[in-house]
């Protein structure tokens, strides 16, 4: 693991951000103490959205439709500004 404080990781940072592509874990320190840590991006984590299956998506909807015809389900508004208005009134 490599560790530096603020100064050295300004001066050498293009370097860390390569030991970190490869791998090697990188905490910049703040005086005495880790401030930040320095980690590869992956494809992965550039995902805006989580990946959630199909099954799970069509057993929210049946519990969502079988709470709305239930009656427990209360309408809050037609837009989110009328909702923003009702769940700040409550």
């Amino acid at each position: 693991m490599k560790m530096v404080n603020i100064s050295q990781a300004k001066a050498r940072l293009s370097a860390l951000i390569e030991a970190a592509e490869n791998g090697e874990s990188v905490l910049i320190m703040r005086g005495a103490r880790p401030a930040v840590s320095l980690v590869k991006i992956t494809e992965d984590d550039l995902s805006l959205h989580a990946e959630i299956p199909i099954h799970a998506l069509a057993a929210f909807n049946a519990e969502i439709e079988e709470d709305r015809e239930s009656g427990n389900l209360l309408p809050i508004g037609k837009t989110p500004q009328e909702a923003v208005r009702h769940l700040s009134s409550l």
